[in-house]
């Protein structure tokens, strides 16, 4: 008889436990702990103008000829874009003045910046366009060349080599194309760090 009342009120106790811990979960008074509905994940930062180059230059291979990093004041002489328009900025030409390959690539700081970078630029490229001083040889290269934008950043790209026959046998719209071709490798190695 003390058995079965004991187990009764094992039993009894162990029921009253269990509604008891059930209402520190379920009870009005009784909060449950607070889980996170989102999550935030932070943008990647945009990549510098450094490090589009480096792909540009590793896209190039030895036919990348540039070899020679502007300054701030070089860039604002070359072409008419001041340190204050942009967050970064790559500028880099040949050492020898007979080749013309150079690679530009500027940061903008904000959209209002980048169309003034932008505006200037194309305003480089119509003037080495329209120079008659410039070495034959050079002169469908220049024609070639390319403004590229994307997001905040404004380049200026003249690139690359082309085979022997097309410069000697192509016709000059051949040898423009060829030339524009060439220019591709580097828009399209700096869309893969973009994306």
């Amino acid at each position: 008889m003390k058995n079965k009342k004991l187990v009764a009120f094992m039993m009894a106790a162990v029921l009253g436990i269990g509604s008891l811990s059930v209402s520190m979960y379920t009870g009005k008074d009784t909060k449950l702990p607070d889980f996170p509905t989102e999550i935030t994940v932070e943008a990647a930062a945009a990549p510098s103008a450094t490090t589009l180059a480096s792909a540009v230059k590793k896209a190039y291979g030895k036919n990348y000829l540039p070899s020679y990093k502007l300054g701030a004041t070089e860039i604002k002489d070359r072409y008419g874009v001041a340190s204050s328009l942009y967050s970064s900025v790559y500028a880099e030409v040949p050492m020898m003045t007979a080749h013309v390959d150079e690679l530009v690539i500027f940061q903008a700081k904000n959209d209002a910046s980048k169309k003034q970078i932008k505006k200037a630029v194309k305003k480089y490229q119509k003037q080495l366009k329209e120079s008659t001083m410039q070495y034959p040889m050079n002169l469908l290269k220049i024609q070639g060349s390319k403004v590229y934008t994307n997001d905040n950043y404004v380049c200026f790209i003249m690139l690359g080599s082309i085979s022997k026959k097309t410069e000697e046998q192509g016709s000059d719209s051949d040898i423009i194309k060829a030339y524009q071709k060439q220019n591709k490798k580097a828009v399209n190695a700096m869309k893969k760090q973009l994306k």
